[in-house]
């Protein structure tokens, strides 16, 4: 039962990514709206006490077939429960270097709340963020400030390695994003839609792959697709 269920909604997931990855692009490509990027980020994460976590990423990003631009990002947050949801806040930095329009330099503190519901075989996990956002060209400083809010739905399916302790899980994700007040800035996420496969080891590191289609706003009229390959490593400490 338990195959059969996280089987059915990974398909479904799989099924949606396939439509936006795939059906998506082709159509959109005579138009050259498709960037295809690269994002590779180190997470690291402190379980300190049992509870609260100290976490974060450090990542860089670029685009493949552009090469309109390359950012970097650190972003430390904390997080912890308050009964049966977990919140969190911390404070993004994004450095972006345009080969063609000034480079930027955006802080972004943030507040989330997560829960999963429901936690069955299949749980969903629902996540809640607001993102202040503040963003400075470097030539002259000028400011887009603008709050944002994110939700993001996710599903996964684990299973056992040939390893003891190991395991393997597969993720799917939707995201949507809302400018609640201001200027986007450079970037103007829409909408995110992925899947991942994830390899656990028992020295509590975690290697991800992810292959997610995002729709952006355009930085003049109408809108554009981006898909990206994220890499992504985990690595886990308790004190």
């Amino acid at each position: 039962m338990r195959t059969d269920r996280g089987s059915q909604c990974l398909c479904v997931v799989t099924a949606i990514v396939l439509c936006g990855v795939i059906a998506r692009p082709e159509s959109a490509a005579a138009q050259d709206e498709v960037s295809w990027q690269i994002w590779t980020d180190y997470n690291p994460r402190l379980i300190w006490p049992s509870t609260v976590e100290l976490y974060g990423d450090v990542g860089v990003r670029s685009e493949l077939n552009n090469n309109e631009w390359g950012r970097f990002v650190v972003r430390p947050g904390i997080r912890g429960p308050v009964g049966r949801f977990r919140l969190s806040g911390g404070l993004g930095t994004f450095y972006t270097a345009n080969r063609d329009a000034p480079n930027t330099l955006e802080f972004r503190p943030f507040q989330g709340i997560n829960w999963t519901w429901p936690n069955g075989r299949v749980p969903l996990d629902h996540y809640v963020r607001l993102e202040e956002r503040f963003e400075f060209e470097t030539d002259d400083w000028a400011l887009d400030a603008s709050l944002r809010a994110r939700y993001r739905l996710q599903t996964e399916y684990r299973f056992g390695g040939l390893q003891a302790g190991a395991s393997w899980r597969l993720i799917g994700h939707i995201e949507g994003f809302l400018t609640v007040a201001g200027n986007a800035g450079q970037f103007d996420e829409k909408l995110r839609i992925g899947v991942g496969v994830e390899r656990g080891f028992v020295i509590g590191i975690r290697a991800r792959l992810d292959v997610t289609w995002q729709k952006v706003g355009a930085l003049i009229g109408g809108a554009t697709d981006e898909i990206y390959i994220r890499f992504r490593v985990f690595q886990r400490w308790l004190k």
